[in-house]
């Protein structure tokens, strides 16, 4: 018995590729053929309207030929591709349509299919849970370092010691008041002058004050003054320098100590009463005349 033969494919003499990109080409015929053009888009959306292409021109400043040209898809005859697309964009949106998807289907038009990447966020493992804690740990352990260097730092730096003067209640008792102070120093001057003058002086044993420092003493005053009326008061001492200048409430007293001359200025003198060193001045003669502020100098 002779074997059977096996059934092959028959040879057309044309190859599968040429076969298959002729069906590609047929089945993008069928598509384009069943999806409307652009110039029929915008013709059926303007007839919708009830415009007509004399209304066109007149909306969006196009030649009647262009407008016609559009509509029979007849891009060859318009311009090159930026002036036929801004065309198509003018039209559109008079019609009130959505320009892009016409763009795009113009001839030589580039669509770009735009894909939203989808980024997945890796699930948690055990791997990467425990490289979160070896870092949390590692931060702690810094920063517990860094407390312990600045505590020892601080423990290292030698504290300036601050000197400290006790005094009793019986010392403060014993100093000696100003009016004391000034008595003690005239006595102690005329001592050192008799001692001088009975015998030569080696060397100096005590710290004795000079006469000058004994002037300066003595030319430290104070004033006190008692206002029985709202008053301004204003008061210098000898280099200038101001010891009051304010507003003085009715029944309030102003006490300033410093070098005499003082030069003060004394709004409502009337109604104000001077003390220097305890002892009153009369503040009239120091009054202007058709005003009742006072002008005072005290040596």
């Amino acid at each position: 018995m002779e074997p059977l033969a096996k059934n092959e494919p028959e040879q057309t003499g044309v190859p599968e590729q040429a076969l298959a990109s002729g069906t590609e080409s047929q089945e993008a015929a069928v598509v384009e053929q069943a999806s409307p053009s652009v110039g029929c888009i915008l013709r059926t959306a303007r007839e919708s309207m009830g415009m007509s292409i004399d209304d066109v021109v007149v909306k969006i400043k196009l030649a009647p030929r262009q407008i016609i040209a559009l509509e029979a898809d007849d891009f060859q005859v318009l311009p090159e591709t930026a002036f036929l697309r801004g065309f198509v964009r003018s039209y559109a949106k008079l019609l009130q349509l959505d320009a892009q998807p016409l763009l795009d289907a113009l001839p030589g038009a580039v669509v770009v299919n735009t894909v939203q990447a989808k980024v997945e966020e890796p699930l948690p493992t055990e791997k990467t849970s425990r490289r979160q804690n070896i870092n949390l740990l590692s931060a702690a352990l810094l920063v517990t370092v860094l407390i312990a260097v600045f505590a020892a730092w601080q423990n290292s730096t030698p504290q300036q010691p601050v000197a400290t003067i006790d005094l009793a209640a019986s010392d403060v008792a014993s100093l000696p008041m100003p009016d004391q102070v000034e008595m003690l120093v005239a006595s102690e001057v005329s001592e050192v002058i008799d001692v001088a003058a009975s015998s030569p002086v080696v060397a100096p044993v005590s710290m004795v004050m000079s006469a000058s420092t004994v002037a300066a003493a003595k030319t430290v005053s104070a004033l006190r003054l008692v206002f029985d009326k709202e008053s301004w008061a204003e008061i210098k001492d000898q280099s200038g320098k101001v010891l009051a200048r304010q507003v003085n409430a009715p029944g309030s007293e102003l006490r300033v100590e410093g070098v005499a001359p003082y030069t003060m200025v004394i709004g409502h003198a009337s109604a104000v009463h001077l003390f220097y060193g305890e002892k009153p001045v009369d503040l009239s003669s120091y009054v202007n005349a058709g005003s009742d502020v006072a002008r005072v100098t005290l040596e």
